[in-house]
């Protein structure tokens, strides 16, 4: 990942710094006269109602060393990337104070990642994400993620294989064989669960750590409102549940201390309505890899027991974070939405959804495939 990452970064901030060489037209100005925004923070404001939009950007000393031909290096003691900040009681108000700072435009077309705090309040990120929909260069492909820490702070963490934060999250995000699950959301992903019946959002975590960022958790919101943070325990159980699973590991002690890797899953998810109720059923299907036995080789007999205790620990699992959801009223699965696509009279007869998902009751089948030692399949 790390040198797939590297590539990418030199690529893309190569083209950068060659482009803005260059003279020419986009949207009627030249380049050299952009600062291209690549990431966005989105936070309360100092007074009630008041928002304060952070953008980050390219420095220039930042390009030349991330271009090979510049023979700048990377020694530079100039950063390389810098953040401007805007105050209003909107997203363009806050925009336009940011501008007011530059002599440069804000350009938000190659913006990569969105950071939403886990402190705006529903209203405020309500209206941020119709205005972000509203803008004509920034398209709906950029990363959402939550984050309880401030802007400058996710920004200014240190990695070592990368220089820009935002371009470390497009790989993160963008790799499935990378990330033990696909926990990536898109803009567009973001205002379609916000706008669709039965379904609640869902944004990972992004916290900044001595260590490096830390993606290990998902924060779950009831409609607009930011509900809570779920543990990295109860996201791996979101993860399954949801069919977001691709190297998730497994150990089970209790049996030949059997360990497995590359845990893939699909699930879906059904709703009906029966004796004035709702029951929904979460069908998974999991392929584990057994990595290593105690006792060296395995048996028929063992991966069947592994098989059904899998199947049993994982369905477990998955009914404890169902729970939690249900305690914090947020259907982060969609329950909801199944029901309505399957019987949408049935959806619209529930005077309201989000009383009566705390009294859905599910069922969960989860059934394990193992593939035996050495294969690879």
């Amino acid at each position: 990942m790390v040198s797939k990452a590297k590539r990418a970064l030199t690529v893309l901030l190569t083209a950068l710094a060659l482009l803005v060489t260059l003279t020419g037209c986009w949207d009627d100005k030249s380049l050299d006269t952009r600062t291209l925004v690549l990431a966005m923070g989105f936070y309360p404001g100092p007074k009630p109602g008041t928002i304060q939009v952070d953008f980050e950007y390219p420095t220039p000393s930042g390009l030349a060393s991330s271009n090979p031909t510049s023979g700048s290096g990377s020694s530079s003691s100039t950063p390389p990337f810098d953040v401007l900040s805007g105050i209003g009681n909107n997203l363009s108000q806050a925009f336009s104070a940011a501008q007011a700072k530059t002599s440069r435009d804000l350009y938000l077309g190659h913006t990569i990642l969105l950071v939403f705090s886990t402190k705006l309040k529903p209203d405020g990120l309500r209206r941020l994400t119709g205005a972000l929909n509203r803008i004509g260069t920034l398209d709906k492909t950029p990363f959402v993620v939550a984050s309880p820490a401030p802007f400058d702070k996710v920004v200014g963490v240190k990695m070592p294989q990368e220089e820009f934060p935002s371009l470390y999250y497009e790989q993160l995000f963008s790799c499935t064989t990378c990330s033990q699950l696909t926990l990536g959301v898109r803009l567009w992903q973001m205002t379609d669960r916000l706008l669709t019946p039965g379904v609640d959002l869902v944004l990972p975590v992004l916290t900044p750590t001595p260590e490096g960022p830390a993606v290990a958790s998902v924060a779950i919101y009831h409609k607009f409102q930011y509900v809570t943070t779920l543990t990295p325990k109860q996201t791996t159980a979101y993860g399954i549940a949801a069919g977001m699973s691709k190297k998730t590991g497994l150990y089970l002690p209790r049996y030949w201390q059997a360990d497995f890797n590359a845990v893939s899953d699909t699930s879906t998810v059904s709703a009906r309505t029966q004796g004035g109720s709702v029951d929904a059923t979460v069908a998974l299907k999991v392929i584990a890899t057994l990595q290593s036995l105690s006792t060296g080789t395995e048996s028929a007999r063992q991966l069947s027991v592994l098989s059904k205790q899998l199947s049993k620990i994982l369905a477990g699992e998955v009914l404890q974070f169902l729970d939690t959801t249900q305690k914090n009223d947020t259907d982060v699965l969609g329950v909801g939405r199944a029901l309505s696509w399957s019987n949408p009279q049935a959806f619209s007869a529930i005077p309201s959804w989000s009383a009566e998902y705390p009294k859905v009751h599910f069922t969960v089948k989860c059934m394990v495939t193992i593939n035996k030692m050495g294969d690879l399949k």
